[in-house]
């Protein structure tokens, strides 16, 4: 078994107590800055939708939305709470999509689960499925190297983490050929007081015209 496929096996196990808490935790500042830069009633794609709580948003605001995300059993979350959104089983490693389909590419909290080495891989399908002059947007840890964090509802469980520094970010996105319009990192704690004391990396970036 995969590091990947011990996290997609636990967020299987677990879809809908996973679900239950990504809705409980929408948080709108980036989101809407996002879709700000978006072109109005642009085609979007969730890249690791989850229980596609930040689709079903965008929806609200006038966009189009496609949610992927590799959990089977999240996905079927998804189709529970937000029976409006479209949404398809796929990796973000090989994208079943076409070429510059999409204006915007959202991906929050999901490249911490993808091997570091994998990274480049998804950049350059992240690249190619967006129109030119698309946006992207990145959330994912701060941190170094790579390990096993116990599920926060069954000890016994693991998910996959890859942490990765502002730096280290920023270089794989320019080698993918983007240009980054804003970064900076940000501490979950110090923002919300509900939320864990967890530092993140947000990357605001676009593919060339």
């Amino acid at each position: 078994m995969t590091k990947f496929d011990q996290t997609i096996k636990t967020y299987n196990q677990y879809a809908g107590q996973f679900a239950a808490h990504f809705e409980r935790k929408l948080d709108p500042a980036e989101l809407d800055e996002f879709l700000k830069l978006v072109k109005k009633g642009g085609y979007l794609l969730d890249a690791g939708c989850g229980s596609a709580r930040d689709s079903a948003y965008m929806l609200t605001q006038g966009f189009s939305v496609l949610g992927i995300d590799f959990s089977a059993g999240l996905l079927v979350e998804a189709k529970k709470l937000h029976p409006q959104v479209s949404t398809q089983q796929m990796s973000l490693l090989d994208l079943e999509l076409s070429d510059a389909e999409f204006d915007g590419i959202w991906c929050k909290a999901t490249l911490l689960h993808i091997d570091r080495l994998d990274i480049p891989k998804v950049l350059s399908e992240f690249y190619r499925v967006l129109k030119p002059g698309g946006q992207l947007f990145i959330q994912t840890k701060s941190g170094t190297g790579e390990g096993y964090q116990p599920s926060p509802f069954d000890a016994t469980v693991t998910r996959y983490f890859s942490f990765f520094s502002l730096v280290e970010m920023t270089e794989m996105l320019r080698i993918a050929g983007f240009r980054i319009n804003k970064s900076y990192e940000f501490n979950g704690l110090k923002r919300n007081a509900k939320s864990r004391d967890q530092d993140w990396l947000v990357f605001f970036a676009q593919k060339e015209f």
